[in-house]
């Protein structure tokens, strides 16, 4: 429940932060978003080796449902990957906001100015409900039982990690992919 509460506010701060930030700056971080996930999948087996040194891997599995479709997946590497991806992503898109950040003086143009906030308000939503459904779905891999129960609980979160058109098979196949059984 509490879970929920949190995603209902976050996705309502994703439109107002797009309505804000206006089409522009929005598409921005949009496409920083998509580099961001493509740097992210072509390097994130690298990372994952060197991140078992430094990071211990919880032994509090838990047995919820969530994991059911991992079946025999070795779930160490699975989780590995899922942080160095996290990772790769995350600094990757905060470097490319901040080059991008220098475009926003194109909202001031006459043609863009009127569908400058709507078209931020909708990408801004968007883009906020990727983000949370890719650390969702990373939570989903986490064997810690109290995330585990937290998405569990929510069924907000289980429609986002089920439901999510294209992404939600895309990313079941790239967890697949990177425990390795998949060429």
């Amino acid at each position: 429940m509490l879970l929920t509460l949190i995603l209902i506010i976050l996705l309502a701060s994703g439109l107002f932060n797009g309505f804000r930030r206006g089409l522009i700056l929005q598409l921005v971080h949009l496409a920083s978003f998509i580099i961001a996930y493509i740097v992210a999948f072509m390097y994130f087996k690298p990372l994952a080796g060197t991140l078992k040194f430094w990071i211990p891997f919880p032994t509090s599995a838990s047995e919820s449902g969530m994991f059911q479709f991992l079946g025999t997946m070795d779930l160490q590497t699975a989780y590995y990957r899922a942080i160095a991806f996290v990772i790769l992503f995350i600094a990757t898109k905060i470097i490319l906001n901040i080059l991008g950040s220098t475009l926003n003086f194109l909202a001031e143009l006459p043609i863009l100015r009127s569908v400058n906030h709507l078209g931020g308000a909708i990408l801004g939503f968007a883009e906020i409900y990727l983000i949370l459904f890719f650390l969702l779905y990373a939570g989903s891999l986490t064997p810690v039982s109290e995330i585990q129960s937290a998405i569990d609980k929510s069924s907000l979160a289980q429609s986002m990690i089920a439901h999510t058109p294209y992404f939600s098979n895309l990313l079941k196949e790239m967890w697949v992919a990177f425990a390795g059984l998949i060429g």
